[in-house]
């Protein structure tokens, strides 16, 4: 009678087993797929944070270009002073060039005056167009002289406004003078030059650098 619940024991502890590994299986996935979810959790974090990183980085780099400016300025006024000096024999001499020419401001900027006068009468000439026969082609050239005549006569004018307003008469003085004589090497040498190979550039910021530091030069001078 003891016989027949021998099978049935061992078949109850044979369902008990793979009860239990059938539901220690999906436990064991989970714990793997959590495993490679938090693994590429933190792939996904190094991945995230490298570019931050490499944002950071170059700002160690940000007085590079101004060095670079200042060295490339500094070599060219250099080279220019050095050229001022074997030819008059005074490193000095641009600074005495820029005396001279403040003493002339009247007269340069009657000049400058001169030039602003006759482009604007000429084009103020162009309004005078439509008359009839030769009164509409000389419209622009007349426009133009009477313009530059006025501009030629204004240097009692600029001379007595600057007598008015000093002291800041005498520091506006080496402005006046060196502000035409730079803006034509900018606008003639160096402003075609941007393009060019670096080594031509320098070479033609040479006159622009060498009249800005003779002119900062005599500006302590001017002051006194």
């Amino acid at each position: 009678m003891s016989a027949p619940t021998t099978p049935a024991t061992g078949t109850s502890r044979t369902r008990k087993r793979r009860t239990t590994a059938a539901a220690a299986a999906p436990v064991k996935g989970a714990g793997t797929s959590g495993v490679r979810a938090g693994r590429r959790r933190v792939m996904r974090g190094f991945t995230a944070g490298a570019p931050a990183g490499a944002k950071t980085a170059p700002s160690a780099r940000v007085s590079n270009p101004r060095l670079r400016w200042l060295a490339f300025n500094a070599g060219a006024a250099g080279a220019g002073h050095l050229a001022v000096w074997a030819v008059a024999g005074d490193p000095l001499a641009g600074v005495d060039l820029m005396a001279r020419m403040t003493i002339s401001v009247p007269q340069l900027a009657a000049a400058g005056l001169t030039l602003v006068a006759a482009y604007g009468g000429w084009r103020a000439g162009a309004l005078l167009k439509g008359l009839p026969g030769r009164f509409g082609l000389a419209a622009r050239p007349l426009g133009a002289l009477v313009a530059a005549l006025w501009g030629q006569g204004t240097a009692p004018l600029v001379r007595d406004a600057l007598d008015v307003i000093e002291p800041w008469g005498t520091l506006l003085s080496p402005l006046l003078a060196v502000g035409p004589v730079a803006a034509a090497c900018w606008y003639g040498l160096d402003r075609p030059a941007a393009r060019l190979v670096p080594p031509v550039r320098w070479a033609l910021r040479i006159p622009l650098a060498t009249v800005v530091v003779s002119s900062l030069l005599y500006a302590p001078g001017a002051l006194l």
